[in-house]
């Protein structure tokens, strides 16, 4: 009897505590975490532990040194990236701007375009963006599928000397990265349009990146 009552103490307290839904009209009283913490994803770890490499690795970045962070692309075909790597990508530039770098978004058109779809000012269509960037370095890097994950190599390389002044590696498991729809689209350029593989067309050697 002792159990049961414990049981249901439980879950009212549970129920009082978790409480996702919010109508806006009446005081909150669900968990804090609901609206000060950020859920975070496997991801964002992943690339925080790689960020901490790269800094530890770091010879001549400084605070005030422009970095552009670019998609890391497949190391089979260094002109193909994916949505892993443009994730990993936005990842990196969120981690590197918050230690306190300064991180060039050279995708930012320097323009609000308001259309019927919504209100965009970044974009991948290079007749958008400055013909000049101000970046001395570039944060970029290459991944490469295998039997259980994804191993992926980043690295800080100067635009003038071509020199590696950071690098970073990590593997992450095809299980902790999630799914998605387009899960194995490849992205290219060719010709200056974007064009995206069908996700069905992979090789036999290749993981299939879901959960």
């Amino acid at each position: 009897m002792k159990n049961w009552i414990v049981l249901v103490l439980a879950l009212v307290t549970v129920s009082c505590t978790y409480s996702p839904v919010y109508n806006g009209k009446k005081p909150y009283s669900g968990s804090a975490f609901m609206l000060k913490e950020t859920p975070r994803h496997t991801i964002d770890y992943f690339i925080e532990g790689m960020t901490e490499q790269l800094v530890a690795s770091n010879q001549y970045l400084t605070a005030k040194t422009p970095l552009a962070v670019t998609s890391f692309v497949d190391l089979q075909d260094m002109r193909e990236t994916n949505w892993l790597g443009n994730t990993v990508a936005e990842s990196f530039m969120f981690q590197m701007q918050q230690r306190g770098y300064t991180v060039v978004d050279y995708k930012a058109t320097g323009a609000i375009k308001v259309t019927s779809e919504g209100d965009f000012a970044i974009s991948r269509n290079w007749k958008d963006l400055a013909a000049e960037q101000p970046v001395d370095f570039v944060l970029t890097g290459t991944m490469v599928r295998q039997a259980a994950g994804v191993m992926v190599n980043a690295r800080i390389i100067g635009m003038r000397s071509r020199v590696v002044i950071a690098s970073a590696q990590g593997f992450l498991p095809a299980e902790r990265i999630g799914s998605d729809l387009d899960t194995l689209n490849k992205v290219r350029m060719r010709n200056g349009v974007i064009i995206r593989d069908d996700a069905a067309i992979y090789a036999d050697n290749n993981v299939i990146l879901k959960p």
